[in-house]
């Protein structure tokens, strides 16, 4: 799910905030060497977001337990995804592509449940 982006200009810099009201205990940046497939797995626990700091991923984000309807699309720099608990989580990244993530709680390797379908 696309957050909204608030941006605020003046003469001297464009602010772009990205996040707004929303609380997180952990940030990673994940640099990619080689094109290759990351996540495949969701969280019961932990609400996080995506930013495409460089470069560009294929996505497909799909709800565990409800049926609802799969999300898939590209995310190229500058861009954000929400992904909530329960939304199994996929990426196709390529080479020089850096994400970050935010989540909500700390890491838990309990709460990293692979998505077999």
């Amino acid at each position: 799910m696309k957050l909204p982006v608030y941006k605020h200009e003046d003469d001297r810099r464009v602010l772009t905030e990205y996040v707004k009201d929303l609380g997180f205990k952990r940030a990673k940046v994940i640099e990619v060497k080689k094109r290759c497939s990351l996540g495949n797995h969701y969280h019961n626990d932990s609400d996080s977001v995506f930013f495409c700091l460089k470069g560009k991923t294929k996505f497909r984000f799909e709800p565990v337990r409800t049926g609802a309807r799969v999300d898939i699309g590209w995310m190229f720099e500058g861009d954000c995804e929400f992904v909530p608990r329960g939304v199994a989580h996929t990426f196709e990244v390529y080479p020089d592509t850096i994400l970050l993530e935010l989540a909500s709680e700390p890491y838990n390797e309990k709460d990293e449940i692979p998505f077999i379908k």
